[in-house]
């Protein structure tokens, strides 16, 4: 791994593993080339465990509306049952969440957003391959996902995530 990917991954992990991690921490997503996804992954399954914090990652890629709905489905449940608060948070890494983005794809996410915004057991990091999809997942107003989580993405691979 190259010291710019390394330092662009940093970015990445500096930007969401801040100073108030667990305790408040906004959703987030991230464009990040194929090639440094598992590097991406492992630098923040290091640092959120560091800070006593499970990562689950969930990968959409096969089958991203129906694997959506299986985490909503998860959702749902656990938002009916009392939250324990002796439990830590645990970070959810959906992968392939770009996957999700049009019209098409309204069905699941309006569903998961329902569940996902009064969610207060997870933490959330969305990753895509894509950032012009992502930024429209939660960038545009008239889709279910705007203004729920914000761009970690590194200037560098905002120019290059979409290739």
């Amino acid at each position: 791994m190259s010291l710019e990917v390394d330092s662009l991954i940093q970015q990445v992990i500096d930007k969401f593993v801040h100073r108030l991690f667990p305790a408040f921490v906004e959703p987030g997503f991230v464009a990040c080339p194929d090639k440094h996804l598992p590097a991406l992954l492992d630098a923040m399954t290091q640092a959120v465990s560091a800070r006593g914090v499970d990562m689950e990652l969930i990968d959409l890629r096969p089958e991203p509306a129906e694997r959506l709905n299986g985490v909503t489905e998860r959702l749902c449940e656990s938002n009916r049952q009392s939250p324990n608060s002796a439990l830590p948070p645990r970070l959810m890494v959906l992968v392939g969440f770009d996957l999700l983005e049009g019209h098409d794809h309204e069905e699941p996410t309006y569903p998961f957003r329902s569940e996902f915004q009064f969610d207060e057991q997870h933490l959330w990091l969305f990753v895509g391959h894509d950032r012009s999809r992502l930024g429209r997942l939660f960038h545009s107003h008239k889709l279910p996902l705007y203004m729920a989580a914000r761009d970690l993405t590194p200037e560098p691979w905002r120019r290059s995530a979409a290739r």
